[in-house]
């Protein structure tokens, strides 16, 4: 029984950055053309031999998003949360 409850938690998160990915098609598909384009024009890159790099992108990017792309942001974010703890919890039911 106990193991049901992990694979509950990993489906949960898989469910969750399924449907951030698919509410958010818009904005991955902006920021792979941005990162791809010829000449990115809103994108810096800061870095020396002896500091880490910084890459900066300066577009309305994410200014533009609706709402629901916010909330599928967010869902994209959460995700890894649930399948951690459905991870650790099938894991721990495994041992014993």
């Amino acid at each position: 029984m106990k193991s049901k409850k992990g694979k509950a938690f990993i489906l949960t998160g898989i469910i969750f950055l399924a449907v951030g990915l698919l509410v958010n098609i818009r904005v991955i598909l902006g920021i792979i053309r941005t990162l791809t384009s010829d000449e990115p024009e809103s994108i810096g890159i800061i870095g020396g031999a002896d500091s880490p790099t910084v890459i900066f992108i300066s577009g309305r990017i994410f200014m533009d998003m609706s709402i629901l792309e916010k909330a599928g942001l967010l869902l994209i974010i959460a995700a890894p949360i649930p399948i951690i703890i459905g991870t650790v919890k099938c894991i721990i039911n495994r041992r014993s």
